[in-house]
């Protein structure tokens, strides 16, 4: 019986330590997100159509047009190498791909203007107004943004992967969406069974 008190007192000092490392982790990184600067603005949002699963070109082209006027043509047009997906940058991105780039210096005034009339802008550019490129400690700050603005930065986010990459790859995006990767069923019990918190796998 002792020794069954005895490992009762261990594991509850164990869940103890744990529940309070866990704690202190989330405090520390609550202070971080809270003393980074936070600064959203007022943004009217609209909804992009789903892409589609097959277009002819000459309609594929007519979503990417604006674009290619800044971003010049690399290796190919889109991110598939086969030839027949037939896609426009605003149909995985969305954006306004009507909106062309003349003889504007990138350093000018219009240039930016443009930039912004074609591009979905953030709600907080505090976090996500600074150039391209995923910001630093932005963490759960992605789920304050309108699913219009994590579409055109990256497609394949699973809050917006259904209308952009859905026609085509929806059993993909369905298996991702019940993976241990997504849904994090096994974090806290393999956490607690490896640090000896909990005796065996659940």
């Amino acid at each position: 019986m002792t020794d069954v008190n005895a490992h009762r007192s261990t594991f509850r000092l164990r869940a103890a330590l744990f529940s309070l490392s866990v704690t202190l982790a989330l405090g520390s990184v609550s202070l971080s997100v809270r003393s980074a600067g936070i600064e959203k603005v007022e943004r009217t949002y609209h909804e992009f159509p789903a892409a589609p699963a097959r277009q002819p070109q000459t309609l594929a082209d007519t979503k990417s047009v604006g674009c290619t006027t800044c971003h010049e043509k690399t290796d190919q047009p889109t991110m598939h190498a086969n030839p027949g997906v037939v896609l426009g940058c605003a149909d995985c991105h969305g954006g306004d791909p009507a909106v062309r780039r003349g003889s504007e210096a990138p350093d000018s005034e219009a240039y930016t203007a443009l930039k912004e009339a074609a591009h979905v802008l953030p709600a907080d550019v505090g976090t996500f107004g600074h150039g391209p490129g995923n910001p630093k400690h932005s963490m759960a700050r992605w789920t304050q943004e309108h699913p219009a603005y994590v579409r055109f930065v990256n497609p394949g986010d699973l809050r917006v992967a259904r209308e952009a990459c859905g026609a085509c790859h929806l059993p993909i995006i369905q298996a991702q969406e019940r993976s241990l990767m997504s849904t994090s069923a096994m974090l806290w019990g393999g956490a607690a069974y490896n640090n000896g918190i909990l005796p065996n796998k659940i």
